[in-house]
């Protein structure tokens, strides 16, 4: 089968063999390594300030955070937090008592992408190649999916030591068919790490595919995420903000990141039933534009809940009148409920967020958390990370990436620790 190559230029076709894609990526290794890194950082930042100035990029979705996410001072940051404040050790060796330190690329690093959200790979791309590896990125989707317009706008953005168009040089970004063995078989096994994002069947496939015996594999596999509003907030004035962040956390990737919302757990209190806030959220929902596409399949999802949810007496639907443009379904049965995705919200009332603690575990990635108080926060948060829970951020920053990630933090993986002992 055809490999299809992404570059700045679109998609062209490269062969049926990644043999040459591979050794160019190698021969790029020792280029990469000597780029001192804040050279790397000074052009990420360069990109980020051109990608929402330019028209092929600032529509593409989740561009404006990419481009906040690539700024010098956040990546530096995230340096500082993945290398325990030893940046200055992917520069080569630092003095660390007696001794010195220094972290090194595990070379080349090939990458198994989900199709969920166009922007992932630079999720990805960009700390493996902080940590100075050449990096083999394959898509989930024959699409570019705006991917060849941001290796166009990078291609263009300059540092000292080193260009765009240089750096393009230590990636390739590629496509064919998953069902290729060869093709998934040499990938790899040119891999010294290996990073998969997907479903629980593709993980488990790339997992079981031959690789080199140091090869490492950092896995992000399929997540749920939920949202926990509690009584003190029901009771407040500041609803309006929990919901709307909560609506901006729905809105932002249709819902198919992995932190986005799909239940929400409502505490039972004295001002507001859940009727109130399932029209609340109906009423926000609603200013929403409209979705620009409806896919058959998504459209037939939702409207089956909304059939089996209107004729169960103990649940409700509100929904829109023009199609299947969002929905909410209200029930009061803690249980982490099948995700429809698209806008499609599902509100459940419980006497106390303790009743969510049991649902928990390393599957649910993020909660979207509005309890309230800070006592009750804390609570909430230690019970729910000992469950395996990796982030409890408040409404409207469910989905910003952010270090750790999944409890990883993805560039202190992506980098070997040397030691010198002189």
């Amino acid at each position: 089968m055809t490999v299809q190559r992404i570059t700045p230029d679109g998609i062209i076709p490269a062969g049926n063999d990644l043999a040459p894609i591979i050794d160019s990526l190698q021969r790029c290794r020792e280029r990469i390594a000597d780029v001192p890194i804040n050279r790397l950082l000074d052009l990420l930042d360069d990109f980020a300030r051109r990608l929402l100035r330019d028209s092929r990029t600032a529509g593409l979705e989740g561009a404006m955070f990419l481009g906040a996410w690539l700024r010098k001072a956040n990546l530096r940051q995230m340096l500082e937090l993945n290398l325990g404040g030893n940046t200055a050790a992917l520069d080569g060796f630092v003095p660390q008592g007696r001794n010195h330190i220094a972290a090194k690329p595990h070379g080349l690093v090939s990458m198994w992408m989900a199709g969920n959200v166009a922007t992932l790979p630079m999720f990805s791309l960009v700390p493996a190649l902080l940590a100075k590896n050449v990096c083999l990125v394959k898509l989930a989707l024959p699409e570019a999916n705006g991917m060849d317009r941001l290796l166009a706008v990078l291609a263009e953005s300059e540092s000292e030591d080193i260009t765009g168009r240089e750096l393009l040089d230590a990636m390739a970004v590629v496509w064919f068919d998953f069902r290729d063995k060869k093709l998934n078989d040499q990938m790899s096994l040119a891999a010294d790490a290996k990073l998969v994002w997907g479903g629980a069947e593709a993980v488990r496939a790339i997992s079981l595919l031959p690789r080199r015996e140091h090869c490492i594999e950092i896995v992000f596999g399929p997540k749920y995420s939920i949202g926990l509003i509690g009584k003190a907030t029901l009771e407040s004035d500041k609803l309006d903000a929990v919901v709307d962040g909560f609506v901006r956390d729905v809105a932002i990737f249709d819902q198919r990141a992995c932190s986005a919302p799909q239940t929400i757990f409502v505490e039972r209190n004295s001002r507001r039933s859940l009727e109130a806030v399932g029209r609340l959220f109906a009423e926000r929902l609603s200013r929403l534009p409209p979705k620009p596409e409806l896919d058959a399949y998504t459209t037939g999802r939702i409207l089956q809940v909304r059939a089996e949810w209107a004729i169960d007496e103990s649940k409700d639907v509100i929904a829109s009148a023009d199609g299947a443009n969002w929905t909410v379904l209200l029930d009061r049965e803690p249980t982490l409920k099948e995700a429809v995705q698209s806008r499609t919200i599902f509100l459940s009332e419980v006497d106390s967020w303790r009743e969510v603690v049991p649902l928990l575990s390393p599957k649910v990635q993020t909660v979207g958390l509005a309890l309230g108080g800070i006592d009750d926060s804390l609570a909430f948060a230690e019970s729910a990370t000992r469950a395996g829970v990796a982030r409890c951020v408040r409404p409207g920053i469910m989905n910003n990436y952010e270090s750790p990630w999944d409890g990883k933090l993805l560039v202190g993986e992506l980098v070997r620790w040397v030691v010198l002992k002189p």
